[in-house]
């Protein structure tokens, strides 16, 4: 029989610039958020600490060596795992709001980072001024209709490569009507990619 234990575990995040905006970074599956991170130091020079969260499942890209990349939650212990995450993600919130005041707030989430993202701010204290959502997608278990109050007052953007191979039209026009039932307003940027960040456009979003 599965049984449950509490402990107490040490976990790293990333953090670039010192800026008085705080932007947070939640990256992909099989990303490490010390390389993600890289993509947005340009936004340090509008003025934004930025600070790149990582998924606590760790394992090797390929085989049983080399790269490795992490991931926030699989099927496997998946409440858990979305708990454990989320009081990751906000006890890292509290640290820095703790010490600061900031101007803005800032999230953005790539793919697997989208629905945690989504999650996070579903369940916890942090109020950002605006949410951009690169190629992912509303997870099942968030209603919009239900949750709206939360998001409207948050600007959200949806950036999405027109040559997404995970980006089906079925998942896609899934995401809109996720949107459109609920009546939250959100602003549409495509680009000519894949599954991606397109950095410019997101940079220019800020």
């Amino acid at each position: 029989m599965k049984q449950e234990i509490k402990i107490n575990q040490a976990a790293s995040y990333y953090k670039e610039g010192n800026g008085n905006k705080l932007l947070y970074v939640l990256h992909g599956y099989g990303q490490l958020a010390k390389y993600f991170i890289r993509k947005f130091l340009p936004a340090t020079e509008q003025g934004y600490t930025v600070v790149a969260p990582e998924g606590q499942h760790y394992f090797y890209l390929k085989g049983t060596s080399g790269r490795v990349g992490a991931s926030w939650m699989t099927k496997e212990n998946r409440e858990q795992d979305i708990a454990n995450y989320l009081t990751y993600l906000s006890t890292i919130h509290t640290g820095l709001t703790t010490k600061n005041e900031w101007d803005e707030i800032v999230v953005i989430g790539f793919s697997q980072g989208v629905a945690t993202a989504f999650r996070w701010l579903m369940e916890s204290d942090i109020k950002p001024n605006k949410f951009l959502i690169c190629s992912g997608l509303v997870p099942p278990d968030i209603d919009l209709n239900i949750h709206k109050a939360i998001f409207e007052s948050i600007k959200m953007t949806y950036f999405s490569g027109i040559n997404d191979p995970y980006g089906s039209e079925d998942a896609v026009q899934e995401f809109y009507n996720a949107i459109a039932s609920s009546k939250l307003d959100m602003e549409l940027v495509t680009f000519d990619g894949a599954h991606e960040v397109n950095i410019e456009k997101v940079i220019a979003q800020l």
